[in-house]
Order: C-alpha cells, then sequence, then structure tokens
C-alpha cells in the first residue's frame, strides 16, 4: 500500500472517531507532544506538562517539602485497609 492510500484509509476511520479523548491525543501526537500520563483525577498530561510537573516536584522537595519513603508509604496504606 503506497503512503497516499494509507493515509487515506487513516483519515476515513478518523472521521468516525466520535471520542474527544480520543481526539485530543492524535492532535497531541500530531503536534509533537503526546500524551505520556495521567493525574490521578484522570487529567491526560503531555510529555511537557509531564515534564513541567516532575520539575515542579523536584522543587518543592528541594524547598523543603515533606516526603515518604517507600515503606512508609505501604505501611500507611496497609493500616488503612484495617
Amino acid at each position: 500500500m503506497n503512503i497516499e492510500a494509507y493515509k487515506n484509509q487513516i483519515i476515513k476511520k478518523l472521521i468516525d472517531v466520535q471520542d474527544k479523548k480520543l481526539l485530543e491525543q492524535i492532535e497531541a501526537v500530531l503536534n509533537g507532544n503526546p500524551i505520556v500520563a495521567y493525574t490521578p483525577e484522570g487529567k491526560s498530561l503531555t510529555k511537557y506538562q509531564y515534564i513541567e510537573h516532575i520539575e515542579s516536584i523536584s522543587e518543592s522537595v528541594a524547598d523543603g517539602a515533606e516526603t515518604y519513603t517507600s515503606e512508609q508509604v505501604r505501611s500507611h496504606i496497609l493500616s488503612q485497609k484495617k
């Protein structure tokens, strides 16, 4: 299949897409900024947003934000289940 036929096949499928989230993901990929993660609330994060988020967390930690070890988190979660 040549490239033009392949593009047309994708375009035909794209016309039928009704899922806004999927369309946003496609647009992000086409713009070179794909969705790479989601927040706990389900909000999508593009590559650049994710990097900004991680940098923000790193700055907070450097400024003295409270952190927890994996063992502390595990103990807390297991104690909540009882």
